[in-house]
């Protein structure tokens, strides 16, 4: 939602909104720029707390386990 966010104060600032209506109007362009419920595939993934967890569901449920570590900034790219 950051990225959202951000396009929306940017937009906000090229599109003339009455000041008295700035807050609700930039509230409705962030509303509208949400995924809907089934672009959210990430939401969908099953997340468990700890490895041991992770290994009983996947027991559960026949599934496989993904595990993903990562040690420096995620923000970058570089895991």
């Amino acid at each position: 939602m950051g990225r959202m966010a951000l396009w929306a104060v940017l937009f906000a600032a090229a599109v003339p909104v009455e000041d008295a209506r700035l807050v609700s109007w930039t509230q409705e362009r962030v509303k509208a720029w949400q995924p809907a419920a089934s672009e959210r595939a990430f939401g969908k993934i099953g997340w468990a707390k700890d490895i041991r967890d992770a290994i009983r569901l996947a027991k559960e449920n026949n599934r496989p386990v993904f595990l993903f570590t990562h040690t420096g900034r995620i923000n970058t790219g570089r895991c």
